[in-house]
């Protein structure tokens, strides 16, 4: 692959050919903050109706087919979404996600890495609800993780069974709806042997969602994965807030959700005996990575907090610890997180009409 833009917070794919863009349709301008001075952009082609597709019928799938809804309101440019992953906890953020379905919100951009890059996709498709579906019905399901799975094929979590046989099988993903809904996602994934963050756009992820799965790919619980003739693991590990890449891209608001709540500290990991012994001869400097990650988490969420103390952010993260773990699979203590997410999120577009003065 050439030309890759560089920076020191990781690469950004290209994207791949589309269309000339449409002018956007106007949207609801926020009110004056400090922002620095942007550069012209390229308008967003316009919001289209997001239908069915006619050939998906509901007897095709185990679980209830949920349709896709357009969104009706567009954030101004230079809003971004910044989304953590955080494993099981990520059902946090779906239930925010649901929220901002549920006001019509839909963000122009946003940088997803791990578990949310994985719950985004729904939001994107327009699909309110399929993430609670999963929940409800599918992560208890010894397919979809657990130890069995490590045993047989080297990875906790069964990345067919979720991205291939769910879709396909038991919950509709509506791949025309997300490849119409104009933002841009990026998602985050580490290249394993420089040690660094890439990201995809969007139009990389379909078919198979490469990229997402490489981004969900936990060290020591999953198998490095061989993508884009890179070797891929956890976009969690440098980046695990996403805020330095949406700055980095001028966005100039930035609504970040966290899976933590504010109390909370990373330390060091304990596990770097175990992190040298599986990578450190094939890739040395996903083991720095991995050393560094505790820092890259504080000082992401530190900068977090000062753009939210300057007005340039909107942090939507729990109230109080979660005793939730990164693989928790119990359908009775997620769905719980998820209404608690949900809750938060509708608060937060009440303040997200406030600041941009946004329609009902």
């Amino acid at each position: 692959m050439t030309n890759y833009q560089r920076h020191n917070y990781g690469q950004t794919v290209p994207q791949m050919p589309q269309q000339s863009p449409m002018q956007q349709p106007a949207v609801p301008q926020a009110p004056a903050m400090q922002r620095p001075k942007q550069p012209a952009q390229p308008p967003h082609p316009p919001m289209q109706q997001l239908q069915r597709p006619q050939m998906v019928s509901s007897g095709q799938f185990k679980l209830p087919l949920i349709p896709s809804v357009a969104p009706r309101i567009y954030l101004p440019r230079g809003t971004s979404l910044v989304v953590e992953g955080g494993g099981m906890r990520g059902f946090y953020g779906a239930g925010v996600l649901d929220a901002f379905m549920d006001a019509g919100l839909m963000f122009p951009y946003i940088a997803a890495v791990s578990a949310g890059s994985a719950n985004v996709l729904s939001y994107i498709s327009g699909q309110r609800g399929r993430n609670r579906l999963v929940v409800e019905h599918l992560v208890n399901d010894s397919r979809y993780m657990s130890m069995r799975n490590f045993i047989k094929k080297g990875s906790y979590f069964d990345f067919d069974f979720i991205f291939k046989t769910v879709p396909q099988e038991y919950l509709f993903f509506d791949h025309q709806s997300f490849a119409r809904t104009q933002t841009r996602l990026l998602t985050g994934a580490l290249d394993c042997r420089k040690g660094r963050t890439i990201w995809y756009e969007k139009a990389w992820l379909e078919p198979d969602f490469m990229p997402t799965i490489a981004s969900c790919s936990i060290p020591l619980l999953s198998q490095v994965v061989r993508y884009d003739e890179r070797d891929l693991l956890d976009g969690g590990i440098l980046d695990p807030i996403p805020i330095e890449k949406s700055i980095a891209d001028r966005n100039h608001f930035h609504v970040v959700i966290l899976t933590q709540d504010a109390s909370y500290h990373k330390t060091a990991t304990k596990l770097g005996p175990l992190f040298m012994m599986a990578y450190h001869r094939r890739f040395p400097h996903l083991c720095w990575a991995l050393e560094e990650r505790h820092n890259a988490y504080n000082r992401q969420v530190a900068r977090a907090e000062q753009l939210e103390r300057e007005g340039r952010a909107l942090i939507i993260r729990p109230r109080e610890p979660l005793h939730i773990s990164r693989v928790e699979s119990n359908p009775q203590k997620l769905l719980p997180l998820y209404d608690q997410g949900h809750a938060d999120g509708t608060t937060a577009v009440v303040r997200l009409r406030q600041l941009f003065r946004l329609p009902y």
